[in-house]
């Protein structure tokens, strides 16, 4: 099983980067194969997203991706909202949990699909809404193990003027609040498989590192197309586990 998590966090890590996403679209459904209940799929996959996450922060921040000066506010209102999303995954059945995580891949794909790669409107600065819209991602994060890009993604593109490739990098940025915050939340429930979680995490920062190598090489117009695929893929095989039982 160590050799078969060690893979998987190599693939999600260079997914990761690629896609900016923190990994829990991937890892859950995956880890659900490998018999893995989601409640503890979800705890491995937070522990994976901390190390992936920070590890991307390091290389975009080398690159000057970003300004960490706004962008940070959207990370401060993921933690308190994944710290809630944290607390509700004792309370919700895990079946209620499955099709919420489906729902936030289909709203992600559709917004995706309408959207621009090359924005059309200026670029949205405004601290007090990165606020309000990292707290109601980052409640979402913490419930279904996704650190929250698969939501911050389109939405700044679609509303905040934000470029493709800037938005994915921001939003594997956020990510480090929320699975931060998330973790300590699962930790203190006992919902974490310590070792699992472990052999992910290391083996997924080889992983990140070729992503953003990738993601840095391909045209804005290609990105969106595979970001697409990508999406469809995950919700269709999450919607046969979930419909097959």
């Amino acid at each position: 099983m160590d050799i078969a998590l060690a893979l998987l966090g190599i693939v999600v890590g260079l997914l990761s980067g690629f896609f900016g996403i923190g990994g829990g679209t991937v890892s859950v459904p995956i880890l659900l194969y490998f018999g893995f209940g989601i409640k503890e799929a979800i705890g491995i996959s937070v522990m994976q997203m901390v190390a992936g996450s920070l590890m991307a922060a390091w290389i975009h921040k080398r690159q000057q991706t970003y300004e960490v000066r706004d962008i940070q506010y959207f990370g401060y209102g993921g933690i308190v909202g994944a710290a809630i999303g944290g607390m509700l995954v004792k309370i919700l059945d895990a079946e209620v949990l499955g099709w919420l995580f489906l729902s936030i891949v289909a709203f992600t794909l559709g917004r995706l699909a309408l959207s621009a790669p090359v924005p059309t409107r200026s670029e949205v600065v405004n601290r007090p809404l990165y606020l309000g819209i990292g707290g109601g991602i980052g409640v979402f994060s913490g419930m279904l193990g996704v650190g929250g890009s698969i939501l911050m993604t389109p939405i700044l593109v679609s509303f905040m003027g934000f470029p493709l490739k800037k938005a994915s990098a921001v939003g594997l940025f956020f990510v480090i609040f929320t699975s931060v915050s998330a973790f300590v939340t699962l930790w203190w429930l006992g919902m974490i498989n310590l070792h699992a979680g472990m052999v992910m995490a290391v083996s997924s920062l080889i992983g990140i590192m070729a992503g953003i190598w990738l993601l840095n090489r391909v045209k804005v117009t290609h990105y969106k197309q595979i970001l697409l695929v990508f999406y469809v893929i995950i919700f269709a095989s999450t919607a046969f586990k979930l419909i097959a039982g």
